[in-house]
């Protein structure tokens, strides 16, 4: 995406030469919890997921966002730290805004509406997909999970471990889960990788919750 057509530009138009543009590859982690880099990106293109780390380990995946979304340390910005780490999950463009360049743009109350309506919105979203975690069992989200990423009754996945990222879940409790579906008659693992569904009704009814939550039809 040209930075004239990105949402930000209106207020940034004017101080384009002191604002660095990074291009990253996938796999590059380039704003880590515990390194506070003073500077928050724009995505002009690509993917990003941010994920949060325990001192023993444990990984939530926080949030995935793409072109026109603000990434980087931004809880710091509201006196809080997610100690989320911001990975490109695929080649991406960034804008560079470093601490005084935040803090001259939060000046325009234009661009502090734009900013905080962006980072509040994501945060919604975050929220959301907690509250499904805990308010549904890891069956109702797995049934649901694979009839939204399914295509002429398959369903179609990157991997396991993206799959467990998504719906915060062991690899043991999601294998037991797909085991269950399969020796069931729900669904069948074909040759070529991804899994056939059989019985697409018991999955929508096993879903139907989570659908109704995730539209806001509940």
């Amino acid at each position: 995406m040209l930075i004239e057509n990105s949402h930000i530009y209106t207020y940034i138009k004017e101080c384009l030469d002191n604002i660095p543009v990074l291009t990253l590859k996938k796999g590059t982690c380039f704003s880590r919890a515990e390194n506070i880099d003073n500077q928050i990106y724009y995505i002009l293109e690509g993917t990003v997921k941010i994920e949060s780390y325990s001192d023993l380990g444990k990984k939530i995946l926080l949030d995935v966002i793409s072109e026109n979304e603000f990434a980087g340390q931004i809880s710091y910005f509201r006196k809080h730290n997610f100690y989320g780490n911001n990975i490109a999950v695929t080649d991406v463009v960034l804008l560079c805004l470093n601490t005084d360049m935040m803090n001259m743009l939060m000046k325009n109350s234009e661009f502090s509406t734009f900013f905080y309506f962006k980072t509040s919105s994501r945060v919604y979203v975050m929220y959301k997909k907690m509250l499904m975690s805990n308010l549904f069992s890891q069956c109702e989200l797995v049934s649901y999970y694979v009839l939204e990423n399914s295509c002429n009754c398959k369903f179609i996945y990157k991997s396991i471990y993206d799959i467990c990222d998504n719906l915060n879940i062991s690899r043991r409790s999601l294998y037991n889960i797909l085991n269950k579906f399969e020796s069931e008659g729900i669904i069948e693992k074909l040759d070529d990788g991804p899994y056939k569904i059989i019985n697409e009704k018991y999955l929508k009814d096993k879903s139907d919750r989570v659908k109704r939550f995730s539209e806001n039809n509940y």
